[in-house]
């Protein structure tokens, strides 16, 4: 519960669970944070709601991570399921 809360405070969203980061929104606005402009954020889709477009969003994140040339690639299938295992390890 504490990382939700710190990731609800730093990304200023209010999910309930950890499993809802599967849209991918938390994830770009943490990077964006921590790097400004290397995700295009125009590109999200903040009101996804299927998981065709939780991947489209998890994508523009990885196109973003391997600019950076962050060695970890995002497993789009996996988060985009929405499970809290996978989740929990990618947050």
């Amino acid at each position: 519960l504490e990382l939700l809360a710190w990731l609800n405070d730093f990304v200023e969203t209010d999910y309930s669970k950890i499993e809802a980061c599967c849209d991918g929104i938390a994830y770009a606005q943490i990077i964006d944070a921590i790097h400004p402009g290397i995700v295009p954020l125009h590109k999200l889709d903040f009101n996804a709601k299927h998981k065709d477009d939780f991947i489209r969003n998890l994508r523009v994140l990885d196109r973003s991570l391997s600019k950076l040339k962050v060695p970890k690639s995002v497993p789009f299938n996996t988060l985009a399921n929405g499970k809290f295992q996978s989740n929990m390890e990618f947050v």
